[in-house]
């Protein structure tokens, strides 16, 4: 998989090594993250971002990750609007014509498979920055990058997700990576109709995990070592409508957090809108804000190893 011109686009993609493997150079990367050090492994090699949907953290975190690798950015976040896209140009030709300009290409898209289209005509490493609510496999992680980081390992642990578990890629992405480590216990806390798709809570059943599922967070948040948030996606309803039958129905406040043990930590991918209160961000256990540095050492780390 780490062979030179291969893509990065799906967290099933990963086995437990290979996982530990990122996690290990993404540690080396951290001083780097943090502004500590400087690097010139990249120089004269180019990141091109392709962004068909709104992004700031993902975009800034691999645009920040090549550039204190030493290497150079050409970005476009508006690819809907202001690329050839507008003319009808296909993500594979995209592909192949990004590909004379930069030596690897990040990519966001509103529909899924979409990366993985463009990069059928990519003759340069593709790494996959969202594709609808498919998979987000960088973001997922960094995700177990933070959870390995703080507990120093991930076996046996009793991971939350709480949310919009249907839509939200990033959820989707945490079970696809975390379903190779050991003994895991997962609750997932969301409206029904917004549950985990079943292929996935299948899948981590098959390689012996526990799966708890329930609607009401104040009963299990107790019992979490690790307490994952995302939001309710309004960008995935048909009408606005339908989103405000869900926005709001988890708030994580200072009362909540009263009920988390002292040691867990928890996780947000980020924006927030209204599930995670800004009185809980100078909690110790609140690690969101760390996250967004992790990110930017494991994409580092991913693409010193996928170039």
């Amino acid at each position: 998989m780490f062979e030179k011109k291969s893509n990065l686009l799906s967290s099933k993609d990963f086995t437990k090594e290979e996982i530990l493997k990122i996690m290990k150079k993404a540690e080396k990367m951290l001083p780097y993250a943090r502004k500590e050090k400087v690097s010139d492994e990249m120089k004269g090699k180019v990141l091109a971002t392709l962004f068909y949907e709104p992004s700031t953290r993902t975009r800034f975190s691999f645009e920040t990750a090549m550039l204190r690798l030493g290497g150079s950015v050409i970005s476009n976040a508006q690819m809907k609007e202001t690329s050839s896209a507008k003319k009808g140009e296909s993500l594979s030709d995209t592909g192949r014509v990004v590909s004379c300009f930069a030596d690897i290409i990040a990519m966001r898209h509103s529909e899924a498979g979409s990366v993985a289209e463009l990069a059928k005509g990519a003759t340069v490493p593709v790494i996959n920055a969202g594709d609808g609510a498919n998979d987000h496999p960088t973001q997922g992680l960094l995700d177990a990058f933070t959870i390995f980081k703080e507990f120093g390992g991930v076996d046996g642990l009793t991971v939350g997700m709480v949310g919009d578990l249907k839509n939200g890629r990033v959820p989707h992405s945490q079970c696809e990576l975390l379903k190779n480590f050991k003994g895991l216990k997962f609750v997932f806390v969301s409206p029904k109709e917004l549950a985990m798709p079943r292929e996935i809570v299948n899948k981590l059943k098959n390689c012996g995990h526990e799966v708890f599922e329930t609607v009401d967070l104040d009963k299990v948040i107790g019992e979490l070592d690790v307490l994952a948030c995302t939001r309710i996606q309004q960008e995935r309803f048909a009408s606005e409508n339908e989103y405000l039958q869900y926005k709001g129905v988890y708030v994580i406040d200072a009362g909540l957090m009263k009920l988390l043990k002292k040691t867990a930590i928890v996780m947000h991918p980020l924006p927030r809108i209204d599930e995670l209160l800004p009185e809980v961000d100078s909690d110790l256990r609140a690690k969101y804000f760390e996250q967004v540095t992790n990110g930017v050492a494991v994409r580092m780390a991913a693409m010193e190893m996928w170039l």
